[in-house]
């Protein structure tokens, strides 16, 4: 997995969002802008959740982080102290 295809990917669904928000263009342009977006979405999530990517971020700890930010942002277990 290589990062930087990702982080060009999404660069790239950026510049589709503001071509497709683009009110002078065609709508069959902008059929096809979002079905581009669809598939730049698609590819952008099969990237986030393959094995390379977890392993890169360390998912195997995903249970951890999600216990110390639900621990982090819970105001009344803070006040019971």
């Amino acid at each position: 997995m290589e990062l930087k295809e990702l982080t060009d990917l999404i660069a790239i669904r950026q510049y589709v969002i503001n071509v497709r928000d683009n009110p002078t263009l065609e709508r069959s342009t902008v059929k096809q802008m979002n079905g581009t977006l669809l598939l730049l979405d698609k590819k952008i999530v099969d990237i986030l959740i393959s094995k390379d990517f977890k392993e890169y971020i360390g998912y195997e700890n995903v249970q951890k982080a999600i216990y110390e930010a639900a621990r982090i942002t819970n105001i009344k277990s803070s006040l019971n102290k």
